[in-house]
């Protein structure tokens, strides 16, 4: 146990964001695709529009669950899995807390980030680390394209806020879902989105380079519905009732993701579980107070 925590800051930067460390550089095969039909493609892009309604206008803000991790690193930590357990709290757009917890409930990691400053408290070393997301040194660990003040966005397997260009619509050969090929407004990134249209889910998101080299491969599973707002102060936004011609099911969540890179040699799973129904956070919930008998060390 000792020797495993002495990577305190590899650890906690992982679970980040559950948390895209080590997910850089994706030698993944190439997406088995094939054309989609006019009338399919047509269908798609308006469960598609639907999709996105929910997700901004009827999903709650906030999120709060327990949590399992496990990191698999071939070579970095000699082939070794590492597991943490405790529970994870997020808020749109960026805001994430991970208390990784002992069998006895008391804190073994803490990490905070507000989407654009963080803290980690290693409390078995008795150190903290602090900085900013956009240092050097944490853009070390997270792959390009990945923008830490949507982290909530990732979390729950919804695209992040801004302008998107649907570049093409193609199914997939296995499963039989819906493969969208996405551009972000002024970004060197695409995304190719598994999207469920009678689900209105998205099950797997592939961030990708110009050369179209993976850049970040998530899959969800196992989704869980949770309730949309229902009233006003129903997190930080306004509340939106949901009528039966905007929605097609309750907003879902994925209880299972998977991150993966250079053919699984490292690799991530998170599970999530005993979720919270009415959720809500502020700011204040995600500030972290830094014991005086800690050591603090400021991350460039």
């Amino acid at each position: 146990m000792r020797r495993f925590l002495r990577h305190g800051l590899q650890y906690l930067l992982v679970l980040l964001f559950f948390s895209l460390v080590f997910i850089q550089g994706c030698a993944r095969s190439i997406l088995q695709t094939y054309p989609a039909g006019d009338q399919e493609i047509e269908a798609v892009l308006e469960a598609f529009t639907r999709y996105h309604k929910i997700s901004e206008g009827v999903c709650t803000c906030c999120l709060d669950a327990e949590a399992d991790a496990a990191l698999s690193v071939s070579g970095w930590f000699s082939d070794h899995t590492g597991k943490l357990y405790g529970y994870l709290q997020a808020m749109k757009p960026g805001y994430v807390k991970f208390v990784a917890q002992n069998p006895l409930g008391q804190p073994l990691f803490i990490f905070v980030t507000d989407g654009e400053m963080f803290k980690s408290l290693n409390v078995f070393e008795e150190k903290a680390y602090l900085g900013s997301v956009h240092s050097k040194a944490y853009k070390k660990f997270a792959p390009p394209g990945f923008e830490p003040q949507f982290s909530y966005y990732w979390l729950t397997g919804r695209l992040p806020p801004g302008d998107i260009r649907i570049q093409a619509v193609m199914r997939d050969r296995e499963q039989g879902k819906f493969w969208l090929q996405i551009r972000h407004a002024d970004a060197n990134t695409e995304s190719m989105v598994l999207f469920d249209p009678e689900e209105l889910l998205i099950l797997r998101h592939v961030l990708r380079d110009e050369r179209g080299e993976h850049l970040v491969d998530i899959l969800y599973a196992d989704h869980q519905a949770l309730p949309g707002k229902t009233g006003t102060n129903a997190g930080n936004a306004p509340a939106i009732i949901p009528t039966p011609d905007i929605v097609k099911a309750p907003c879902a969540v994925p209880t299972k993701l998977t991150a993966s890179a250079n053919g699984d040699t490292e690799k991530i799973d998170v599970k999530l579980y005993s979720f919270l129904d009415d959720a809500r956070f502020s700011a204040e919930d995600f500030t972290l107070n830094i014991p005086d008998n800690f050591e603090q060390l400021f991350v460039k």
